[in-house]
């Protein structure tokens, strides 16, 4: 016999979980002795959204599940941004809250909530667990629900009396097969006739490639395509930094000129004008794990509801390069790239006093390794990170995705340097997005988890100042100060550098790498025009 928390812990063990991430709270400690029985380590954060974050984080980075337990009430309402981020870039995790015991719960006990009906609309599945020998189905169905089709959050209430009652050991049945997606014939053939006659084709890879059965082959099956290709969301690095398929900076060109685009994964959501930002002429092929996906704002002429990397496999079997390879389409884009490379170069090169943010880009990008996992937290400099910092490999660029949340990255940097403890991990934050998280530089000195974080400080939140100057003449609300958050991490135990000055920064960078500890560069950049305009609403 067991308690109902320790028949948990061992149960979400057994299904991939490495690492519970959390808050410390009382209506869930049953679950931290079950996490101590079975040796899973036990994360605990200065904020329930950072435990949710890491488990988002995990989840991608491991490819299969993350797990955080949070305290009832206000526990579950502050990680309800991480679980509604993880719904908007379909990534599978399993969130636990604490309840009341049952007998209690419509007394008025301590954090009584309907936490269920909180999370309902952002999670592919919400219940609660109403007695112990309930815990073995429920997981095992949390489980599929976050996996299966589009994967997404779950969320498990359960209360105080299920946690510490007892229930009988079972012997465990773990289906872990990945379900294949079938692509139809009639599409493959449709899609493939589509290439043939293409002058000017573009893949689009999105994010659902990351969870895809046949990621670790996805940079071959786009090769053995042959296509111009631009990715996105944790997409990025797929191709690896530098591969003759990989464009960056053409995509608005693209875009406009293709005659066939696919859509593998991609939403036709803000950030492709919702399907406007591609030629009214082009073909689509429309690939996506969500069926409603394929039905919103234009529709393809060919549609399939599948494991967008699975289709591409298939489609590269029978659509094979043609003889001329695309050669005049590609030239065309690599000028495209070129022209826009060389404005890039010349801006940052003027870099001096404070520092163009391109250019701390720039420096950051020179220190990566083929292992590096680099994270973006912010808004107008992560904007400017994706054009100039590329990542070695899918899987290493975490960024909170199309939500747009800020405060993720000291905690999916956490995750990251738990999970990947041989990787260098770097951290491009705003200064307004620090803000957010900035104290779980404290869980990382706790758990002596090294990683460098590069503030890009021009004492504003950019992303809507931006917007504001041109259309009021005027910033409201938008305003901050250069603050020392330098200072800050080196009060809670990290190592901190403040730099101004550009002939400084890549020292600044090196020493921040060999300080070994969770470390903090602070830059103060300039405002410049490299993204005016480049506001999303």
């Amino acid at each position: 016999m067991q308690t109902g928390g320790r028949h948990l812990a061992r149960l979400l063990k057994e299904y991939g979980m490495t690492h519970l991430f959390t808050l410390s709270g009382g209506h869930i400690m049953e679950i931290y002795e079950g996490c101590a029985d079975v040796d899973v380590p036990v994360i605990d954060f200065r904020h329930e959204q950072a435990a949710g974050f890491a488990a988002e984080a995990a989840a991608r980075l491991t490819r299969k599940i993350g797990v955080c337990a949070v305290t009832a009430g206000p526990g579950v309402l502050n990680v309800v941004t991480a679980v509604a981020n993880a719904w908007r870039s379909q990534t599978p995790m399993i969130v636990i809250g604490g309840q009341a015991a049952q007998p209690t719960i419509g007394k008025g006990a301590l954090q009584e909530m309907d936490h269920v009906a909180i999370m309902q609309p952002i999670t592919r599945w919400a219940t609660r667990i109403t007695k112990p020998s309930e815990i073995m189905d429920v997981v095992a169905r949390a489980f599929q629900a976050a996996t299966s089709e589009v994967p997404g959050p779950v969320f498990l209430e359960v209360p105080m009396d299920v946690l510490f009652d007892q229930v009988p050991d079972k012997p465990l049945f773990i289906d872990d097969e990945i379900k294949p997606y079938d692509a139809h014939h009639a599409a493959i053939k449709a899609a493939a006739e589509l290439l043939r006659e293409a002058q000017r084709p573009v893949l689009l890879l999105g994010s659902q490639v990351l969870f895809s059965e046949v990621a670790p082959e996805i940079r071959g099956i786009v090769e053995t395509l042959g296509i111009p290709t631009f990715t996105n969301g944790m997409a990025r690095g797929a191709l690896g930094a530098e591969h003759p398929l990989l464009f960056i900076h053409s995509r608005r060109k693209a875009l406009s000129e293709a005659d066939v685009v696919i859509l593998a994964g991609v939403p036709l959501d803000f950030r492709l004008n919702y399907g406007e930002s591609i030629s009214a002429q082009a073909k689509l092929i429309r690939v996506d794990r969500d069926a409603a996906e394929l039905r919103r704002n234009r529709p393809g002429d060919v549609s399939e509801w599948t494991d967008p990397g699975v289709f591409l496999a298939a489609l590269a079997k029978v659509a094979p390069e043609p003889a001329h390879g695309w050669k005049p389409w590609k030239d065309l884009l690599r000028q495209e790239e070129a022209a826009r490379e060389a404005r890039i170069a010349a801006e940052a090169a003027n870099s001096t006093r404070p520092v163009n943010p391109l250019r701390l880009c720039q420096e950051v990008n020179k220190l990566l390794t083929p292992q590096s996992i680099v994270i973006g937290d912010g808004g107008d400099i992560v904007g400017t990170a994706a054009y100039t910092i590329r990542p070695r490999g899918l899987g290493q660029w975490l960024d909170a995705g199309p939500l747009g949340t800020l405060g993720a990255g000291a905690p999916y940097a956490i995750a990251a340097k738990l999970l990947r403890p041989d990787s260098d991990v770097w951290v491009i934050f705003g200064d307004g997005a620090f803000g957010l998280n900035g104290m779980e530089y404290d869980t990382a000195v706790r758990f002596n988890l090294p990683f460098v974080g590069v503030v890009g400080n021009d004492a504003a939140w950019m992303q809507i100042k931006r917007a504001q100057m041109p259309f009021y003449g005027r910033a409201i609300a938008t305003e901050l100060l250069p603050s020392r958050y330098d200072k800050m991490v080196e009060a809670l135990g990290g190592w901190g550098a403040w730099v101004e000055d550009t002939a400084d920064l890549p020292g600044a960078l090196q020493a921040a790498r060999n300080s070994q500890k969770p470390a903090l560069v602070n830059v103060r950049i300039s405002e410049t025009d490299f993204r005016k305009g480049s506001i999303s609403m």
